[in-house]
């Protein structure tokens, strides 16, 4: 995810705007190699707002020079309590693959072309075999409510997302929690914001993998007589890299912050 408000940056300073949730400034340089937005569950965002003025970025200082994203997240209102909870679930598959020859076609173009023919009786369609069918499913429950004084917000979200490649994860659990308490007849204001996230994300080897598999001869069986990935001394098995190759990421953020306000007079 590439965000740009004000063009190009410079070249150590990059092009990412600052982003600024509930009061509390992020950038990349701090995310412990994720982007800021990862770790915000959709469901509890209020309302963003841009700003890419030099005026409305000026109180952010240098920080603010690729402009600043403003992010604020529900909260609790006063006289209500709501239980909610919402879920979504979705497959993906891959829409378009690109028109190989099967093992007929392989075959006679080789012959056609006056080539060397290895054909090991099969035909296989490579692409379908480091592909499946992508299952995806989103849960979130909050709790929210409060009083003339004290208002409160809780939420948790369970996201799993499978890629259409295989060994292709993304998992991410996040949990917030916010509550607004006044004093003095309103004239302190105290605010408080928590927010926990854990994130694992699986990815396969992707541009080997895909290349090995437009391109591997489809006489090759994909599996041997064993029901593993079949290895060859001269073609690379792209289901061998699969299970050779892999990029974990986990990351485990908790923010917080308290920010505190006081009216000495009206207006």
């Amino acid at each position: 995810l590439g965000i740009t408000i004000r063009g190009p940056g410079g070249i150590r300073t990059g092009s990412t705007p600052l982003f600024v949730v509930d009061g509390l400034a992020l950038d990349n340089s701090g995310t412990g190699g994720g982007n800021p937005l990862n770790f915000i569950n959709p469901q509890d965002i209020e309302s963003i707002d841009v700003l890419k003025d030099a005026s409305a970025t000026a109180i952010y200082g240098a920080r603010g020079a690729n402009g600043v994203v403003l992010i604020t997240t529900k909260r609790g209102k006063s006289g209500t309590s709501n239980l909610t909870y919402s879920g979504n679930f979705g497959f993906s598959t891959l829409a378009n693959p690109l028109d190989v020859f099967d093992a007929a076609e392989f075959k006679a173009q080789v012959g056609k072309l006056g080539g060397t023919l290895v054909d090991l009786g099969a035909n296989t369609d490579w692409q379908k075999e480091i592909t499946r069918r992508a299952f995806t499913h989103n849960h979130n429950l909050s709790f929210s409510g409060g009083h003339k004084s004290l208002t409160y917000y809780a939420s948790f979200n369970m996201q799993k997302q499978e890629g259409i490649l295989k060994n292709n994860d993304l998992n991410r659990y996040t949990g917030r929690f916010n509550v607004t308490q006044k004093f003095l007849d309103d004239r302190l204001v105290v605010e408080a914001n928590l927010n926990a996230t854990n994130t694992y994300n699986l990815r396969p080897p992707m541009g080997s993998l895909i290349g090995e598999a437009i391109s591997a001869n489809p006489t090759y069986p994909a599996y041997g007589s064993d029901g593993k990935p079949a290895q060859y001394q001269d073609v690379n098995n792209p289901l061998v890299t699969l299970n050779l190759e892999k990029d974990i990421t986990k990351i485990n953020r908790v923010i917080g912050n308290i920010s505190p306000s006081f009216r000495i007079i009206k207006g």
